[in-house]
């Protein structure tokens, strides 16, 4: 992580510059160790093409802090909130503020009997939705696709005229692209002479995440960019 500050000498307001790719910042201590003191303002500047992950407001007063955005502000993959704040701030966003992508729905599963015998097939799981990786480097991830269900086939005696019955799961669906919804999973299917079958439903992909959490707590001097959900 490598992040610089400065204190803007013409006025009582800190400038806290990020400069590099880092995740979950600290804008507090950052201000503090350039001088900030109770009562003075502080100016967080995101420097273009620098990706901010999981950034989090805590512990500063209200109405003390702007925050000018000219990278990208993001949730991790599978739905992550990009910015939290429960202190009231504002912000210029000249970049883009995302929720992470919604992971994928898993595949439907299928199961079919043959006179007395049985077997089933599952579904694959979802894929996962993109966003900043969870790992020490911020790095963005694309939507992955979702994985292929399983396979049952009967293997022993039929009568005759029937063919063997057969099981298999659906694919999970592919995950979303930031700020988008999952997809959901596809059905899985049963074929052959069974006596009996079922199939169960795939399931929902999940939503996108939070581009903000604490909107009410923002005032938008500039929107740029905002992809996903805001509450």
């Amino acid at each position: 992580m490598s992040v610089r500050w400065l204190m803007a000498c013409s006025s009582r307001t800190v400038q806290v510059v990020i400069s590099a790719n880092v995740r979950s910042p600290n804008i507090l201590s950052l201000a503090t160790a350039a001088g900030y003191v109770a009562g003075m303002q502080i100016e967080c500047v995101i420097n273009a093409s620098v990706d901010v992950a999981s950034l989090q407001v805590t512990g500063i007063p209200d109405d003390a802090l702007h925050i000018i955005n000219n990278g990208r502000i993001g949730g991790l993959v599978n739905g992550g909130t990009g910015l939290y704040t429960r202190t009231r701030l504002r912000l210029t966003n000249n970049g883009t503020i995302f929720g992470g992508g919604g992971q994928g729905g898993y595949g439907g599963g299928a199961w079919v009997q043959y006179h007395g015998s049985s077997g089933g097939a599952s579904g694959g799981g979802g894929g996962d939705g993109a966003g900043f990786t969870a790992s020490s480097a911020v790095t963005m991830v694309g939507a992955q696709p979702g994985g292929r269900g399983s396979e049952y086939q009967y293997q022993g005696a039929v009568f005759p005229g029937d063919t063997a019955p057969a099981a298999s799961g659906g694919w999970g669906g592919s995950g979303g692209s930031i700020g988008q919804a999952g997809f959901s999973g596809s059905w899985g299917g049963v074929g052959g002479s069974a006596s009996a079958s079922e199939t169960t439903p795939p399931g929902d992909g999940r939503p996108a995440g939070y581009y903000v959490d604490g909107n009410a707590y923002i005032t938008w001097l500039a929107t740029g960019t905002r992809l996903g959900r805001v509450i």
